[in-house]
């Protein structure tokens, strides 16, 4: 039983994402000739429960990186196979016999709501399956999975770990998504968290995701001045929740998972921003500075699509690009090498390690740490200047 409510609680906590010595200018000759070698990319686009083009956005602009700069990888151009489902089993399904057939390298997920119904498939075909921004429980526990960041589970760790261990918080309280079962149990299990660390006032306020208002349970979560609200929902509801927050004057602080650390979640809303935290698996790319591949990211995505979800395919196609340069030409040579990868420099993240144990129980994830952002006039800024990791705080779940 306390096994099955630890992995509750990681489940909550998914709620309810090297760049090679390559990232440098344009002085390679352009690949030519030899056939190009494919990744398959999945995403959700254009459906009901959600869409996420911006994810598409970073792996294209990664594989443009590749070719236009760096030559290709191992003598041959590299080319993107994309594959759109609308968050049904179905849909993925589909996703996963068209890739089977097709014979990629790997699979690069962006964000895939039915993702529970293809990982199996591919993975049992030997095919490397690799993403930045994981989402789902067989994203996060199956083997031949390779996730660079833990997604939503390591943000919401990150910021369990900052407001107990760093701002000594007293008070939490939880609004989240009312998904009857597993996730319910997990949000209680993530009140033993809180409370096995001293937190004295822990509340938990469940709502629908499409909710006609928000403002009924933002009040109840925000009523008695938590020192904190953290916010579990998906993107599109987090607007919604931003602009209750907005019109109801909230003044306690409330902190939000990466995935909704979105031009299109904040637009025309710094002004109501100034007590609203993000974490993130990746560092913000601002209109200027940064290293060589927030550059390369700047000049290659649209200032409306950047955002963790794109920087996380980004990343992920370039961490796989690199091994393939290494000569890691075949599913099972570049499984083999994600598998073996230790402190693997990573672009605009931390460093990766694929060993099964950065994240207790989520044997996939190759990374817990995250930033803490925040939105100050027009863009994502860095609060702390380093990285978070609330991986330890699992082993009080139960």
């Amino acid at each position: 039983m306390l096994r099955v409510r630890r992995y509750a609680v990681l489940l909550l906590l998914v709620g309810s994402v090297a760049l090679c010595a390559c990232s440098g200018g344009s002085a390679h000759p352009k690949a030519s000739g030899p056939p190009p070698l494919t990744l398959g990319f999945v995403n959700m686009e254009g459906a009901p429960a959600g869409s996420f083009p911006e994810a598409r956005a970073g792996a294209e602009a990664a594989v443009a990186h590749v070719n236009d700069d760096l030559g290709g990888v191992a003598g041959h151009r590299l080319a993107l196979s994309s594959c759109r489902t609308d968050g049904t089993p179905e849909a993925s399904q589909s996703c996963a016999q068209r890739f089977l057939a097709a014979k990629p390298l790997a699979v690069v997920s962006g964000v895939d709501l039915g993702a529970n119904a293809s990982v199996g498939p591919i993975t049992a075909a030997g095919i490397p399956y690799v993403t930045g921004s994981p989402t789902l429980g067989a994203e996060l526990t199956t083997k031949g999975v390779f996730a660079f960041t833990a997604g939503t589970a390591g943000d919401l760790l990150g910021i369990g770990q900052y407001l107990i261990e760093t701002k000594h918080v007293k008070s939490i309280h939880v609004l989240h998504e009312d998904l009857p079962g597993l996730l319910n149990t997990a949000i209680d299990a993530a009140g033993n968290i809180f409370r096995a660390k001293h937190v004295t006032d822990v509340k938990l306020v469940a709502e629908k995701a499409d909710a006609a208002d928000f403002g009924p349970a933002l009040t109840a979560a925000a009523a008695g001045h938590p020192d904190a609200v953290i916010v579990v929902f998906p993107a599109q509801a987090c607007a919604r929740i931003m602009q209750s927050a907005q019109a109801l004057a909230v003044r306690a602080d409330l902190y939000y998972p990466g995935a909704c650390a979105s031009p299109a979640v904040v637009a025309g809303r710094d002004s109501g921003l100034d007590h609203s935290y993000f974490a993130s698996g990746y560092l913000p790319v601002g209109a200027s500075g940064g290293d060589a591949a927030a550059a390369d990211f700047r000049k290659r995505v649209p200032a409306a699509q950047r955002s963790p979800l794109s920087e996380a395919s980004y990343a992920a196609v370039l961490d796989v690009a690199r091994l393939i340069g290494e000569g890691k030409t075949d599913p099972a040579s570049l499984k083999a090498a994600l598998a073996a990868s230790v402190g693997a420099p990573s672009p605009l993240s931390h460093p990766f390690t694929c060993d099964g144990k950065q994240l207790p129980l989520l044997t996939t994830v190759c990374n817990s740490n995250v930033r803490l952002l925040q939105y100050r006039s027009g863009a994502f800024v860095d609060v702390l200047g380093s990285w978070i990791n609330g991986g330890q705080l699992t082993a009080l779940a139960g």
